[in-house]
């Protein structure tokens, strides 16, 4: 995962062990997430109005025009509200308590209303109407560039 980002940015921040390790926690597709991150952040460039001292690899907050949205204390925990937010949006379970909940939006979703990837199109950006697909097109490059 993180091979593949560098291709595009060298100096992107290694992340793909917290994105593993904290997806298989929660019961979701770290390496999936991954490349939601690379489509939110453009390969971790931060093109958009969130920064990279953020730690907000997926727009947690950032809600339109000049709104930067969360931020957060780390890298691993800018991950980690990542995958509770996409925990949030596919289940309707109780958060797992071994980690803090850092997600400041984790109690805004309508939990349980995106259990698949291409669910999310319309809830996590709008319009977003192929945002799941984008990223699951993301993926496909990611674990088909060796």
């Amino acid at each position: 995962m993180n091979q593949f980002v560098k291709k595009v940015n060298p100096n992107a921040p290694e992340l793909g062990r917290f994105y593993q390790t904290l997806g298989k926690y929660y019961g979701i597709r770290g390496d999936v997430a991954f490349a939601q991150a690379i489509h939110e952040t453009d390969y971790f460039r931060f093109t958009g109005v969130v920064t990279p001292e953020q730690n907000n690899y997926s727009g947690i907050g950032a809600t339109g025009g000049d709104t930067r949205g969360a931020s957060f204390e780390n890298q691993e925990e800018g991950v980690l509200a990542q995958l509770q937010h996409l925990y949030a949006y596919a289940t309707a379970k109780p958060l797992p308590d071994q980690y803090p909940l850092v997600d400041p939006r984790f109690h805004l979703v309508d939990r349980g209303s995106a259990p698949t990837w291409t669910a999310l199109n319309g809830k996590w950006a709008v319009p977003g109407t192929t945002y799941g697909q984008s990223i699951l097109n993301l993926y496909e490059k990611m674990i088909h560039s060796g």
